[in-house]
């Protein structure tokens, strides 16, 4: 198997996981896959994404946008972000 074959392999599993709502340990079990092997590339694939962006901000009331994963767009004052992000930040670190 090319580098490539195997990069679309784990990509399309990731994806699968992602959409199916099972834990990584029981998707990897459903389809026989080894659990460190998936991490590995979930992670390798991960690698290049933006993380965060630094940001500053003035006026409190200034509408902020953020662009999270799965195509998800929040807008919200600026004044919200202090008790929204850490919520959100939570949320997502469940879901991966």
């Amino acid at each position: 198997m090319t580098t490539q074959s195997k990069s679309d392999f784990w990509q399309q599993h990731i994806q699968t996981w992602k959409e199916s709502g099972l834990s990584q340990a029981a998707y990897c079990q459903q389809h026989d896959l080894k659990l460190s092997t998936f991490t590995y590339w979930r992670h390798k694939q991960n690698k290049g994404r933006r993380k965060l962006v630094p940001v500053s901000i003035t006026a409190p009331d200034t509408p902020v946008e953020l662009a999270l994963p799965g195509g998800i767009h929040m807008q919200l004052s600026a004044s919200a972000l202090e008790q929204t992000l850490p919520l959100v930040w939570r949320l997502l670190r469940e879901q991966a």
